[in-house]
C-alpha cells in the first residue's frame, strides 16, 4: 500500500487537482498504519517482556532518521528558495502560472518515484526472507480457540493501564504532529522577518535533537523505569512549552526546538506500556494504539482554531499540546505507581 500510494503520484501529476493528491496521502497513509502496527508489535514480542519497551526505542531511531531525511529531501528534491508563492503566482499570466505549477509538481514526483521503488525491493526481501516467529507453530495456533473481536476488546478497555494509554497516546501524537507542524509559523512570529524556507532549518534541528533524544532514551531504558522516563520527559517537555509561549524572545523559539528532544522517548514508550503483559490479545492492543494517532489530526486543529480566536497569533496556539503533555507524564507516573 505504502509503494502504490508513491506510484500513484504519477497520474496525480497530471489530474493536478487537491484530491487526486490526498487520495495518494490516504494510500500511503494506510499502509503506514499496517507498518507501524506489525513492526511495532513485533519487536515488543521479539524477546523478553522486561525490554520490550528498550526494543522498540531502539527501533524508533531509525523512524527520526527517515524524518530527517524526509525533510532533507524536500529541501533539495521538492522545495526550492526560489519558487514562487501563491500570491505570486497570482499575480503571472495564466500561461506562465500553469507552467510554474506543472513544474513544481514534477518536482514532487521523482521523489516518490524512488521511495516506491525502494519499498518494492524492501517487499520482496520481506518475502523471502524468514523471520522469526512470535505466533507459534501452524500447528500450535490451529489449537487456540477463536473468539471475535467483541471479547478482545471488552478484555483489553476492561484494563485501566490500556484506556488511559490509549487517551495518552491520542493526546502525544497530536501534540508531537501540532508542534512539528505549527514550528515554521512559530518561528516566523517570534523572529519577524524570516523567510518559510530559512525557518525551515530550525524544523531541522528540532529533527536532528529529536534523533539525538532517541538515542538518549534508549540509553536510559537499561537505568531507568521506562514509565518513569516518559513521565520525567513530558513533564520537561511541559516546562519548555511554558517557555515557549509566554517568552517574546529567541528564548521561545530554543524552548519550543528542545521540546523535540524530550517527546523523543514518548509514542515507543506510550506504545510498550499499553501493551505490555497483554498476552495473546497484543495485537489487537497494538493495532488500536496504532488508531489513536488521530489524535494527530484533531490536535493541530485545536490549535488553529486557538490561534484564530487571538487574531491569528499561533505562540498561543501551543497552549494545546501543553496540555497533551500534561496528561502523558500523568500517565507516565501513573504507571510508576502501579508497578508497570
Amino acid at each position: 500500500l505504502y509503494a502504490l500510494g508513491c506510484f500513484l503520484f504519477v497520474p496525480a501529476a497530471q489530474i493536478m487537482t487537491y484530491g487526486a493528491f490526498l487520495a495518494c496521502l490516504g494510500v500511503i497513509a494506510c499502509g503506514l498504519s499496517f507498518l507501524e502496527t506489525s513492526a511495532n508489535t513485533y519487536s515488543s514480542l521479539l524477546g523478553p517482556i522486561h525490554s520490550s519497551t528498550q526494543r522498540i526505542n531502539f527501533s524508533q531511531i531509525f523512524n527520526s532518521l527517515g524524518v530527517i531525511s524526509g525533510v532533507l529531501i524536500g529541501q533539495v528534491m521538492v522545495f526550492g528558495e526560489n519558487d514562487p508563492s501563491h500570491e505570486q503566482l497570482l499575480a503571472m499570466p495564466a500561461a506562465a502560472a500553469d507552467a510554474a505549477r506543472h513544474q513544481m509538481v514534477g518536482q514532487v514526483v521523482g521523489p516518490y518515484l524512488i521511495i516506491g521503488s525502494v519499498l518494492v525491493v524492501l517487499a520482496l526481501v520481506f518475502v523471502f526472507i524468514k523471520f522469526p516467529s512470535c505466533k507459534g507453530t501452524p500447528s500450535q495456533q490451529q489449537q487456540l480457540p477463536t473468539e471475535s473481536m467483541g471479547p478482545t476488546l471488552k478484555r483489553l478497555f476492561a484494563i485501566p493501564r490500556f484506556r488511559l494509554g490509549i487517551l495518552s497516546q491520542f493526546l502525544y501524537v497530536g501534540a508531537q504532529v501540532g508542534v512539528w507542524s505549527f514550528t515554521i509559523r512559530f518561528v516566523q512570529l517570534v523572529q519577524q522577518g524570516t523567510s518559510e524556507h530559512s525557518a525551515t532549518y530550525w524544523l531541522l534541528a528540532s529533527l536532528v535533537i529529536y534523533a539525538v533524544g532517541k538515542t538518549v532514551a534508549t540509553w536510559l531504558m537499561n537505568r531507568l523505569n521506562p514509565a518513569l522516563l516518559l513521565g520525567t520527559f513530558a513533564l520537561a517537555a511541559t516546562a519548555l512549552l511554558l517557555v515557549a509561549v509566554f517568552s517574546s524572545s529567541m528564548l521561545a523559539v530554543y524552548a519550543l526546538i528542545l521540546v523535540s528532544f524530550c517527546m523523543a522517548p514518548c509514542w515507543p514508550t506510550n506504545f510498550g506500556l499499553v501493551i505490555k503483559g497483554m498476552g495473546k490479545d497484543t495485537q489487537t492492543a497494538g493495532s488500536i494504539v496504532v488508531m489513536s494517532i488521530i489524535g494527530g489530526a484533531v490536535i493541530p486543529l485545536v490549535m488553529g482554531i486557538i490561534s484564530d480566536m487571538n487574531g491569528g497569533n499561533m505562540q498561543i496556539a501551543f497552549i494545546a499540546p501543553l496540555v497533551c503533555f500534561v496528561y502523558v507524564a500523568f500517565y507516565g507516573f501513573w504507571c510508576v505507581r502501579k508497578g508497570v
